[in-house]
């Protein structure tokens, strides 16, 4: 695989902010390769929550440039058998636990290659159990930044875990039945639901409505500002989802649901 750079390493997390541990990798990425341009994607993804490591992941890797390593530490995992993973796909690299966080990623593209990572020389010395962030995964993403081939961290595999994320699902009297899949900052309810769901089904977005709760949504806009009121709406979300929201105001909370609710898109 042929990448043109290997200069910029982003770097998600749920340690948060306060304590010293998004330092102390940060400043292991610098020390293994100097070179590099550390970007901090989120470190504010709920503790132990690999979903949301995911979609995070899912939602800005594709936009970094050509050769970008991705180094991603929501490991509740910390310290076990759990495989550390280096994998490719065409334009990017990942570092990730095999714990499921590169399942969003591997729904929107081919992962081309993925390499278990064994070779114990690019760690940081002595390997700390609880924080494989800083002595495990740090320098194998440096190295990679520098341009030590994938391979060279251990073996290929052929599997990597994925997270039991069921596709939309027909129902017999017509429509979808899908799931919330995240609710962001502002309260918006991202459900499974992408505009290919509804092509399949030669059924057009804007005439559909979603489901969710006790609530039925029926008004479809382009943007948010196209709501009225205190009325529920849904558009296609930046992230290629579906979202329910209200003007200015958490769906999330009129709608009184949580991730892995169930939604169901019904066509007119």
């Amino acid at each position: 695989m042929d990448f043109m750079t290997r200069s910029i390493i982003t770097f998600t997390s749920d340690f948060g902010t306060r304590e010293y541990y998004v330092g102390a990798v940060r400043g292991v990425l610098l020390e293994t390769s100097p070179e590099s341009q550390v970007v901090n994607i989120s470190h504010d993804i709920p503790s132990h929550d690999v979903l949301a490591g995911a979609f995070t992941l899912a939602g800005c890797y594709s936009y970094f440039p050509v050769g970008t390593v991705h180094l991603v530490v929501v490991d509740p995992g910390v310290g076990s058998d759990r495989r550390v993973l280096v994998a490719t796909t065409e334009r990017h690299h990942f570092v990730v636990p095999d714990n499921g966080v590169l399942s969003l990623v591997s729904m929107r593209e081919p992962i081309a290659r993925v390499f278990s990572v064994e070779a114990e020389h690019y760690f940081r010395q002595p390997v700390c159990p609880t924080f494989h962030g800083r002595d495990v995964f740090a320098p194998v993403a440096g190295a990679l930044a520098r341009g030590i081939d994938p391979s060279a961290f251990g073996p290929e595999v052929g599997d990597f875990l994925k997270l039991p994320l069921p596709p939309p699902k027909e129902l017999e009297e017509g429509g979808l039945v899908g799931f919330v899949l995240h609710i962001d900052k502002f309260g918006n309810v991202i459900t499974s639901f992408t505009p290919g769901d509804f092509a399949r089904g030669g059924a057009e977005i804007s005439a559909a409505r979603l489901v969710c709760g006790d609530r039925t949504v029926g008004r479809f806009v382009r943007y948010y500002a196209e709501g009225e009121g205190e009325e529920l709406f849904f558009l296609l979300g930046s992230s290629g989802y579906l979202e329910i929201a209200a003007l200015k105001r958490p769906a999330s909370r009129i709608l009184n649901v949580r991730r892995g609710a169930v939604v169901r898109a019904m066509f007119r």
